[in-house]
């Protein structure tokens, strides 16, 4: 039992955010759900307080809760954060079985592409293409797995590369499937994310690829953030923890759903 202590009674947003950050100097990992009890506010308050921090390059969030900027070093090789039948867990096993031998798969960035690519059997032979240096170094391990590290930019606060550079390498490649990260899924306002560079970007890596996937949590489901990049027509499978036939997920119905 989370108890709240006085002294986040009446606390500011400015506050609020101080003291998260504070308990990052001390903690590898913030949950979301003891942050909104221990300060009594909202889930929602606490996650928005988290995402400003985030585009402030100052913390990065990740499934269910927060870590530090540096979060290579918390994450490569931590299996042990994605637990056996846990909703992460639940989406990467119906991801994997979407990867066959021979391959070209384009993965972005984001912390469930991260878990993911750690994740793939080692016996499978695959190139991924990404723009994300951490889900390159989470690759290390496995032979058989070619890996193209786009360059361009960096992005230090999302921990990818972004710009002309990375859209003019990418259209070099024909990958069979585009595995896309998303900060939000609507029925209405279909998928959108938080900068519109990265908007942009992936709206290029979908127009080159064979067949887009997209894994969400269900936090982001509902969710609508600033920039869209893209209708849910214009994806082929939307992979979720929830069975199908959830009704969180009916407003989706119009897209295949693993």
């Amino acid at each position: 039992m989370v108890i709240i202590s006085s002294a986040y009674k009446g606390m500011l947003k400015e506050e609020r955010q101080k003291h998260i950050l504070e308990h990052l100097k001390t903690a590898k990992k913030i949950n979301l759900g003891n942050l909104s009890s221990m300060m009594g506010v909202s889930y929602d308050s606490i996650r928005r307080d988290v995402i400003e921090l985030e585009d402030k390059g100052l913390l990065k969030k990740v499934h269910g809760g927060v870590v530090s900027n540096s979060y290579l070093g918390i994450l490569s090789g931590q299996r042990s954060e994605v637990k056996n039948g846990n909703e992460l867990e639940i989406i990467i096993k119906k991801t994997i079985k979407l990867f066959k031998n021979h391959q070209i798969v384009l993965m972005d960035g984001g912390t469930t592409n991260f878990f993911l690519a750690e994740a793939i059997p080692k016996n499978l032979q695959l190139t991924v293409i990404t723009n994300s240096p951490p889900l390159a170094m989470a690759l290390n391990e496995h032979e058989n797995i070619e890996v193209i590290l786009l360059g361009g930019k960096y992005y230090k606060r999302y921990q990818i590369s972004m710009g002309l550079e990375v859209i003019q390498q990418i259209k070099r490649f024909n990958p069979d499937m585009f595995i896309m990260g998303t900060n939000g899924v609507d029925n209405l306002k279909g998928l959108t994310i938080r900068n519109y560079d990265e908007a942009m970007l992936k709206q290029e890596m979908m127009g080159i690829s064979k067949s887009t996937i997209c894994c969400v949590v269900e936090e982001k489901i509902g969710v609508t953030e600033a920039f869209q990049v893209c209708d849910l027509k214009n994806i082929d499978k939307l992979i979720t923890s929830l069975h199908p036939s959830d009704d969180k997920l009916k407003p989706f119905e119009s897209i295949e759903i693993i």
